[in-house]
């Protein structure tokens, strides 16, 4: 079969940009509604866990190995939802996941509901897209992105002194993990917002963005 075009990088930018924000925004209202957890940073939650086994904290090392195991079984699932029914699919269902946590906030158990439904929300949303115009980026994981901002900054300054003997990059390699950083600073900071305001259904918010999305990719050949 013939190759299937890379997306161009003006509508990867448009898209990672959109999921930044949501990842951004979701982990600021998460952090605060959760006590200082995480729904997508599981480096956070590991360290935290491993910190809790080492001071005997059993109940709250028990709390973070469960969002864990949420998140892991949440990735595998979406993952098979993405191989079976496309990413469209996986952004249909972050809307779903955004409705019941938004729903569950007016319930008794709404923590536990968040401790549920958010990480399965970021797994979602980094197994559904994680290719944009060739690249391999996780919008869930922001550290990474940094890193490979730099790399492919370094790379290609090695290549125009004439001293880089490596492949030549991707279209989009240096802005499209910066934009992915500058979506998540952006997201946290409505969160951060949502939250001093204390405004009406703060989870509601990336609904808009997450129909954009879905309309993009739904009509849209898969990335490589």
């Amino acid at each position: 079969m013939p190759d299937v075009p890379a997306t161009p990088v003006a509508v990867s930018a448009r898209r990672i940009l959109v999921l930044g924000i949501l990842a951004g925004h979701i982990d600021a209202l998460s952090f605060a509604h959760l006590g200082g957890l995480f729904a997508s940073a599981m480096t956070g939650n590991t360290t935290h866990l491993s910190a809790a086994l080492a001071h005997a904290n059993w109940h709250y090392a028990v709390l973070l190995a469960c969002i864990l195991a949420v998140f892991f079984g949440a990735g595998f699932l979406a993952s098979l939802v993405r191989l079976l029914w496309g990413a469209a699919s996986g952004v249909g269902l972050m809307a779903l996941l955004l409705l019941a946590v938004q729903a569950a906030q007016f319930g008794a158990h709404a923590r536990l509901s968040e401790l549920v439904l958010l990480p399965t929300l970021m797994a979602v949303q980094g197994e559904s897209i994680a290719r944009f115009s060739g690249n391999a980026i996780q919008t869930v994981v922001i550290t990474s992105n940094i890193l490979k901002c730099a790399s492919a900054l370094a790379s290609t300054l090695a290549m125009r002194c004439g001293t880089s003997r490596g492949p030549a990059l991707p279209a989009g390699a240096i802005l499209l993990p910066g934009l992915s950083w500058v979506g998540f600073a952006s997201g946290a900071m409505l969160g951060a917002l949502a939250l001093l305001w204390h405004a009406p259904l703060p989870f509601l918010w990336p609904l808009p963005w997450l129909a954009i999305l879905y309309g993009d990719i739904a009509s849209a050949k898969p990335d490589s």
